[in-house]
């Protein structure tokens, strides 16, 4: 296998929106009952780490271009004991000069807190959940030599074609073909203005990381919400996370109302990581294989409810029908070929997305690991909870991550500390709480 690799085109963007300020950095969180071991913690890291080599990898420029250099992996855990009120904060992590990938794990006598820091030009929110699960193999692997299971397999030969859309001819141009439909979206992408989520005086990008980082508050919801949510999309005939979209847009009109930010005609704009694995590119090591699609929206198109979730559903059907998450990467292609076209997408002057919304669905549905009530048992200690952290940017003030585990819904809102302060944000999760809530209520 080679030792460098060169960055695709969405492992550039990230690069280059990343910065002291807004650092490109995702995190997961998990809690544990029982204490974790050490020794077998770090062996299991160093057992996972290996198997992905963009994870132990630094990035450097050579003739314009820029390449990632794979490394000797490395153990990077701090490790400290504390009280649950014992949050660490966290550096940025620089490609330049050090590996994208960290882990952070706190214990006591009777439970732990594992908190994984990674990089999103190394990978994506689906690529570190299927090292997390890997993680979490080899430890129990670790504790209990006699366990009937294995790492799953990991194909290395597929990381050089990560950023290939796997596309025939035949299949681009009947692709390409579609994506005329999308060049609508794509006017209206660029000549709309969207808004902040709330007004506020915007830092330079090279100012310092925020003292707290990440600032983040979450819910997490009991199963009989979760699966009345389930029941109510049913009845609606839409995906849950069509009405989780919904429920988001009218949350944010509602806060920012809250805020005294009110223009009828300003519009909100909402940005969703979509995935472009195909069937064999889930053994694939961690990598982006990820698009994004973008949703507008004004208070004048959220008066009524039922409607809004009509026409949200009917445009992500659309997208999805016509392959329309592949526009946002042929647009990284052609700006890649424009002098500085990357680093001027990355770094807008003015406001391109007023939210992200990430999805990672239902984790570890498949795992071999034992469970107990739903929640995996890893060795001498079982995972209880599970929080996905996706990252802010410049002129992005907050980050959804949703995700399900142990039947359970959790989302978790990630706030710029310097324009949304705890208490708004702890409001605005708030409102998205209860939204979710109604929303899931039989009829």
């Amino acid at each position: 296998m080679p030792q460098t690799f060169s960055l695709t085109h969405f492992e550039e963007l990230m690069l280059h929106q990343d910065s002291s300020a807004f650092p490109t950095n995702c995190f997961v969180r998990m809690r544990f009952e029982g204490r974790l071991d050490e020794r077998a913690f770090r062996a299991a890291v160093l057992t996972t780490v290996i198997r992905h080599p963009l994870l132990h990898s630094t990035v450097d420029q050579h003739r314009g271009k820029y390449r990632w250099h794979v490394g000797e992996p490395t153990s990077n855990v701090t490790w400290f004991s504390g009280a649950e009120t014992d949050q660490p904060s966290f550096l940025r992590l620089n490609l330049e000069v050090e590996h994208g990938l960290r882990f952070v794990v706190r214990v006591d006598e009777r439970d732990s807190e594992l908190v994984v820091q990674f990089h999103h030009a190394c990978c994506d929110g689906l690529a570190i959940f299927q090292v997390v699960h890997e993680l979490l193999l080899a430890y129990a692997m670790e504790m209990d030599g006699n366990a009937d299971y294995d790492l799953p397999d990991v194909a290395q030969d597929l990381l050089a074609s990560r950023g290939s859309l796997g596309l025939t001819t035949g299949g681009f141009l009947r692709i390409f073909v579609r994506q005329a439909v999308g060049l609508l979206g794509v006017f209206q992408f660029l000549t709309r203005n969207p808004e902040h989520l709330v007004q506020h005086r915007v830092v330079d990008r090279t100012a310092p990381t925020p003292p707290a980082f990440p600032t983040v508050v979450a819910h997490h919801f009991d199963k009989e919400v979760s699966a009345d949510l389930r029941q109510a999309a049913k009845r609606a005939g839409v995906t849950q996370n069509d009405l989780l979209i919904r429920d988001l847009f009218l949350a944010l009109q509602e806060f920012r109302q809250s805020q005294n930010v009110r223009d009828p005609e300003g519009w909100l704009r909402v940005m969703i990581p979509v995935s472009l694995r195909r069937k064999q590119q889930y053994q694939a090591p961690a990598a982006n294989i990820v698009s994004s699609v973008f949703l507008d929206r004004r208070s004048v198109d959220m008066e009524e409810p039922d409607q809004l979730l009509k026409r949200l559903s009917e445009e992500m059907n659309l997208i999805k029908r016509l392959q329309l998450n592949y526009l946002f990467i042929y647009s990284l292609w052609i700006q890649r070929r424009l002098p500085r076209g990357l680093q001027r997408t990355a770094r807008p002057k003015n406001c391109q997305i007023t939210a992200v919304f990430t999805n990672l669905s239902r984790l570890f549905l498949r795992s071999p690991l034992p469970r107990s009530e739903g929640r995996l048992r890893c060795g001498n200690v079982v995972l209880n909870e599970t929080e996905a952290i996706p990252p802010i940017a410049r002129h992005l003030n907050a980050a959804f991550g949703v995700s399900w585990y142990a039947n359970r819904l959790t989302i978790t809102l990630h706030h710029d500390p310097r324009a949304v302060s705890t208490q708004a944000a702890d409001k605005l999760l708030g409102i998205v709480v209860r939204r979710v809530r109604e929303s899931s209520k039989p009829q």
